[in-house]
């Protein structure tokens, strides 16, 4: 492992190994590129379409790869109550106009700890949130975002330390772009999502919510199966997942031409699905497949109370992950 800028320009981490090489941003602990290593020795492209430059990277345009926490998606105004309090949160970035994506994706990470087990390299880095550093969100609450690295095979974890002497509300995701190799378009590609129920929202893509049931959902299998993402304009959290038989959660992305996918998995929450159709460069030329712990505006939902809550020295994770199949 080396640390250095990386090809981007962007300082950071390069690391390679068996059957890959990948850059990991310090700021926000952004994966900026992963290339798996093809059967003859060779190396494919960048299958995540990470940030391009040091500019591209502080502007969050598109938030490519983006570690979501201690919040997923849009806040409505920043507004929320926890805890018998009312709190207002502002734009993570100046220029941002909506409460959106949590603030991981702008702190300065550390590399807390680097190793290698079992032919697997982990990377840990490490950033923590006080009280005084975001308005609205009064916490000390520590995180880690921790890469597992084996082959065609990457995990990740998330991780919320409460370092607090009270309780906070936390929530975490990831909000990657994926392509396959050989391809200009996602229009040249299928999805298989393992849900049938998607989330009823807004036009500001807030959900909405049944006063008797919470959200409101609507039906939705066009990706149940393997069907082409052409034709198909996408911004949408799909729920209710439905679990493949090692009990992990599987999205997959497949070229039918020569038999390469990648496979998204989570152990659990939703996951949203954005075609790309709105980036500032290279629309639809790769896909946003969010495992989300939550979904959007989840600190304004009385029902997730519970499940946001993290009491006093407790640590909770969310973990995911994908897997590269080359073609035949």
């Amino acid at each position: 492992m080396t640390t250095s800028e990386t090809g981007t320009g962007i300082a950071g981490v390069t690391i390679s190994g068996n059957g890959f090489t990948a850059e990991i941003a310090y700021e926000g602990a952004t994966l900026l590129s992963w290339q798996p290593r093809l059967a003859d020795g060779s190396e494919s492209e960048n299958l995540v379409d990470g940030y391009l430059t040091p500019a591209e990277l502080q502007s969050q345009s598109g938030v490519r790869n983006g570690i979501l926490a201690p919040f997923t998606n849009r806040i409505p105004d920043g507004k929320f109550s926890f805890g018998g309090e009312m709190h207002r949160i502002e734009p993570v970035l100046a220029h941002e106009n909506l409460v959106f994506h949590g603030f991981a994706r702008a702190l300065p990470f550390l590399l807390n700890r680097s190793f290698e087990e079992n032919g697997t390299h982990v990377l840990v880095f490490r950033a923590e949130i006080s009280p005084g550093d975001f308005k609205g969100y009064p916490y000390h609450l520590a995180l880690e975002v921790e890469y597992r690295f084996a082959g065609h095979d990457v995990t990740i974890d998330i991780r919320g330390i409460n370092g607090d002497d009270r309780p906070l509300p936390f929530a975490a995701g990831w909000h990657p772009y994926f392509r396959l190799p050989g391809t200009a378009s996602i229009d040249d590609l299928e999805l298989t999502l393992p849900s049938q129920t998607a989330i009823e929202t807004d036009e500001h893509l807030i959900p909405l919510l049944d006063q008797q049931s919470g959200l409101l959902k609507r039906d939705d299998a066009t990706f149940l199966s393997p069907a082409p993402l052409a034709g198909h304009v996408l911004d949408a959290c799909f729920t209710d997942l439905i679990a493949s038989e090692n009990g992990l959660y599987e999205t997959r992305l497949g070229n039918r031409q020569d038999g390469s996918s990648l496979t998204i998995w989570q152990e659990r929450g939703h996951m949203h699905v954005f075609t790309g159709d709105t980036l500032a460069r290279d629309r639809r030329r790769s896909i946003a497949l969010e495992p989300v712990e939550t979904p959007t505006n989840a600190f304004n939902q009385p029902g997730l109370a519970a499940a946001l809550t993290l009491q006093p020295g407790e640590t909770r994770n969310f973990r995911f992950g994908f897997r590269f199949e080359a073609a035949r």
